[in-house]
């Protein structure tokens, strides 16, 4: 660590230096861990593997707080879809030939129907994520003591639950917030398209909605490690998680582009949803949970620990200057006292021999 303080403070100032020498800087809240020496995937598969039979005990009692988002994506909703369909009694096959003529046809009718009750339903999703956010608590917690090096136990997972369930139901909330407003902007766009109304400036809004998902994602990056690995205000923890989103930018891309580009990529067909589900359900929560705060400690030994300690090898220098100079000062201003004090001896001796001659 101290080479690479060393090293920074002789370089020209980097990009990921200038945008967080705005941090507020301290030390994290583990004891004399020693930097992670290994590269960041290196060091979440060493951990995952090290610890895989405690971590998914933990990852089972997540996904019982998880269910209620798995059940209402892939199921119940599904369902609902399809007895909505069923109860409308929608006719869709006038104008198909011979026998139909003059039918009518509804399909038009029903797909805005199935977008409209998409765009109103998925945002149960919110408190879905919510109440996942709860569990992803005591996740984190135990996958911060197992990406120190620490011996994780059952019960870490409820002391996380304990003392940052707030932080991260807040964020998970944040998290659902942003996921349907990308959902929203999609089937309103889409909605509005089969109707047949003007639907430019919903590429604006479907826009706007993706560009706030991406940057709540590289944000939350930053900030679901840093919530329990640092004593900071939750309004420190904010501002340092926006500026390491920045200096971290291409490894933070890299991270979202695997772990959504992956369920994104295995939705769309039932086989590879099931599978998608199972994953999950063995293990996904606490790799997912493993892996970003393994991306903390690497943004922490690699840049936040290392302009930590920067600062405190310059106050120590400033301070070494400071005793230095009044030190100096001090011995001069002992001279200037010691000159006076002789000139008052040399004063007074012949004041004394003037008495003594008067005499």
């Amino acid at each position: 660590m101290a080479k690479a303080v060393n090293g920074q403070k002789s370089n020209k100032p980097s990009f990921a230096a200038k945008v967080l020498q705005n941090m507020t800087l301290g030390s994290d809240l583990s004891i004399n861990r020693p930097a992670i020496q290994t590269g960041f995937f290196r060091h979440w598969w060493q951990t995952f593997r090290a610890n895989y039979g405690s971590l998914v005990l933990q990852n089972i009692m997540c996904l019982l707080l998880a269910a209620p988002f798995i059940a209402f994506v892939f199921f119940i909703m599904p369902q609902l879809e399809q007895r909505w369909i069923l109860q409308s009694g929608f006719n869709f096959v006038g104008d198909l030939g011979f026998g139909f003529t003059g039918g009518t046809n509804d399909t038009t009718l029903a797909i805005r129907g199935i977008y409209l009750f998409r765009l109103m339903f998925y945002s149960l999703i919110i408190p879905c994520f919510s109440l996942m956010g709860v569990g992803m608590a005591g996740l984190f917690y135990s996958s911060r003591n197992v990406a120190w090096g620490a011996k994780v136990k059952f019960r870490h997972f409820f002391r996380g639950i304990k003392k940052y369930w707030w932080q991260y139901l807040l964020a998970f909330t944040v998290i659902g917030v942003a996921a349907y407003g990308v959902l929203a902007s999609i089937f309103g766009y889409l909605y509005m398209n089969i109707a047949g109304m003007t639907t430019w400036y919903m590429w604006f809004v479907m826009i706007f909605a993706c560009l706030i998902a991406i940057l709540v994602v590289y944000f939350m990056l930053m900030y679901l490690p840093m919530v329990t690995m640092y004593d900071f205000s939750n309004k420190v923890k904010i501002k340092n998680s926006i500026l390491l989103a920045i200096a971290l930018i291409l490894p933070a891309t890299m991270l979202s582009i695997l772990w959504i580009g992956l369920p994104i990529a295995f939705i769309w067909s039932s086989i590879t949803k099931m599978l998608l589900l199972a994953t999950f359900a063995l293990f996904g929560f606490a790799a997912y949970a493993t892996s970003i705060q393994c991306f903390g400690v690497y943004a922490a030994d690699n840049y936040t620990e290392v302009l930590y300690q920067n600062m405190l090898y310059l106050q120590e220098k400033e301070k070494r200057k400071q005793t230095k100079m009044a030190n100096k000062n001090a011995g001069k201003q002992s001279k200037i006292n010691n000159k006076k004090s002789g000139k008052s001896n040399k004063y007074n001796r012949k004041a004394d021999n003037y008495d003594r001659n008067e005499k």
